[in-house]
């Protein structure tokens, strides 16, 4: 699975690639284009299973990558992933039986905490989950395969705030972010 690219300078340990109809042709660092050229044209990137890439559901625009990036140094989130079964009025019967009516199984939940992000960040953060649904592409352990799947936030978004600068937020720190991405 390809992403559009969304970085301008070409970077390094990053595998780029054309396009060509339906064939994807891997860039080569040296021949292709240098660590820190600018590039030129459409490129995409292979999507990676530590990753999860998030955009409004449906949209054309580019994914959001997590983990972020701290003042050049990445992030990698902490990432709970559970596999639940929706049941439709389940209950135990008086002879101690439980009675199920399993109306889907192994939903996806993501549970994130991030160690650190800076208000620049939060502030992508928010604005790329603000739609109700999200287009989510991550590695999915009970498929064992990268999937994409139709997700929403969820409406706690919790942190621990430090104020770096008082006049501009995006320059705060953040710690301990938590939220979670639940598939529809």
């Amino acid at each position: 699975m390809y992403i559009l690219a969304t970085t301008t300078k070409y970077k390094e340990e990053t595998r780029y690639y054309s396009k060509s109809g339906d064939t994807y042709t891997l860039l080569v660092e040296g021949t292709d284009y240098n660590i820190g050229d600018t590039i030129t044209g459409t490129v995409y990137e292979a999507c990676e299973y530590d990753r999860i890439y998030l955009r409004a559901y449906g949209s054309t625009g580019t994914y959001i990558a997590l983990p972020y990036t701290v003042n050049d140094i990445e992030t990698l989130p902490e990432n709970d992933v559970s596999a639940n079964d929706v049941d439709l009025d389940a209950y135990t019967n008086t002879a101690g039986y439980t009675v199920r009516n399993r109306v889907r199984h192994d939903v996806p939940s993501l549970d994130f905490n991030i160690p650190t992000m800076s208000g620049k960040e939060l502030h992508l953060l928010f604005n790329g989950t603000t739609t109700v649904w999200l287009d989510c592409i991550f590695f999915y352990e009970p498929a064992w395969a990268i999937v994409t799947k139709k997700m929403y936030r969820s409406g706690t978004v919790k942190y621990h705030r430090y104020y770096v600068d008082k006049l501009d937020p995006e320059k705060n720190v953040y710690q301990n972010v938590q939220f979670s991405l639940i598939e529809e």
